[in-house]
């Protein structure tokens, strides 16, 4: 099985503000393997950002996987992450 080495996080801006003040997102932390099916994600849990979330210790989900894409959780603490799409 190949882990993916990024994922693509929905999250709000509020949780984004906390994970840029702590350079982290604090494990676990989940995502999906396609900007896609991170925004079905967005829409369905009512969040408006997507993160690209650098990834070293991945675990495939038994749930939360949708059409467009698989969901997978990073096992650690995350620090590399940029905004890949924002409504602000």
């Amino acid at each position: 099985m190949n882990h993916p080495t990024k994922l693509y996080h929905a999250t709000t801006l509020k949780k984004y503000l906390k994970y840029k003040n702590s350079n982290c997102i604090h494990s676990p932390v989940r995502g999906f393997t396609t900007p896609m099916a991170a925004m079905a994600w967005a829409i369905k849990t009512g969040r408006n950002m997507i993160l690209e979330v650098e990834t070293y210790n991945t675990h495939k989900l038994p749930d939360h996987h949708n059409q467009f894409g698989e969901a997978w959780w990073n096992d650690g603490n995350t620090p590399n992450f940029k905004v890949f799409y924002s409504v602000y």
